[in-house]
């Protein structure tokens, strides 16, 4: 049930973990804010809120928590709205997760990590529901769930990349099968490849280091290989018409060797193409060994300083039992 009213825009707070951020900056939000500022349009839609209350300084305070509707009520805010008109829906923490989900579902500003952050909020808040159960209430397929669920394995850096819109979450998805140190190893492939292509790349990583682990021993490092990826069909034409490259690569080849020296540059496998791709891989690989260098270093100083402060509390206790123990009458 809901109850429609015009609320104090104080009264109003955004939801602790709304699922999408608002970005001032951005030409939507924009237009969003201008809209509303103008009279004659002005806010077309109540936002839906529910009631809550807390407690300050020993008083019952009550507010409207945003369920959705954040980027409307920030416009509002910037717009001078002293009060706009509001849903007040009778919703749980649940119901309002789910409201926000399935009314978030298909805006593309979603970020799917966050996203997906959320569904793990709603099972963590109710214990006896299965993946299942989940599908059905958010109306999205078990599989579904269960991919999206996988890019919780994501590496942090990775996990920005997806929300970024730098990595698809198909390729996502694959890159998850993979521990932290090798998913970084693939970041700029999966940044530049489409499934069809990534997936059997990393699957066959995947089989490199499963049959490792059978053989009780490490997985190689992984090495540059130079990979076919044909070219985009903008550079192809401008290569058509302008005859730049092909013309100076092929100048003092037989016809056949220039055939398959053109055909190696439409797939990027031709030598400086394959230079310029090892270059980048090696330049990678020294950026991600440095970050594992920095975690360990972060780790270890953590791993120290949790040793001390475990030190530091034993000796409190043990000079306080050595008081009481002075205290005590013999």
């Amino acid at each position: 049930m809901s109850n429609q009213l015009t609320v104090a825009i104080s009264d109003i707070r955004p939801n602790p973990v709304a699922l999408r951020g608002v970005d001032r900056e951005s030409l939507d939000f924009m237009q969003l804010r201008d809209s509303i500022a103008d009279p004659a349009i002005g806010l077309l839609n109540p936002i839906n809120v529910r009631e809550r209350n807390e407690d300050v300084d020993g008083e019952n305070v009550s507010f409207y928590e945003i369920i959705d509707g954040l980027h409307r009520y920030t416009a509002c805010c910037e717009a001078g709205y002293t009060e706009i008109p509001v849903n007040v829906k009778d919703f749980d923490e649940t119901q309002a997760h789910l409201a926000q989900i399935i009314g978030n579902a298909m805006k593309i500003e979603t970020k799917p990590v966050q996203y997906t952050k959320h569904l793990q909020r709603i099972i963590g808040a109710n214990p006896t529901w299965t993946v299942s159960d989940l599908a059905t209430q958010v109306h999205k397929s078990p599989t579904w769930l269960n991919q999206r669920f996988g890019l919780l394995k994501l590496d942090p850096v990775v996990q920005e990349l997806v929300d970024d819109a730098k990595i698809t979450v198909s390729n996502a998805v694959v890159l998850a099968k993979l521990p932290h140190e090798e998913q970084l190893n693939f970041i700029d492939s999966a940044m530049t490849m489409g499934l069809a292509e990534f997936g059997p790349l990393v699957q066959a990583r995947v089989k490199e280091i499963r049959e490792a682990e059978k053989a009780g021993k490490s997985a190689t490092e992984t090495a540059f290989q130079a990979t076919a990826k044909p070219r985009k069909k903008s550079e192809l034409e401008d290569e058509f018409n302008s005859r730049l490259v092909l013309t100076s690569l092929v100048s003092d080849m037989k016809p056949e060797e220039a055939a398959y020296a053109a055909l190696a540059w439409a797939i990027q496998l031709d030598p400086y193409s394959v230079a310029t791709a090892e270059a980048k891989f090696t330049e990678n690989k020294e950026r991600i060994d440095a970050e594992r260098a920095r975690r360990k270093a972060e780790r270890a100083q953590k791993k120290a300083e949790e040793a001390t402060a475990a030190a530091a509390k034993a000796q409190d206790e043990a000079a306080a039992k050595a008081q009481d123990e002075a205290a005590l009458p013999f």
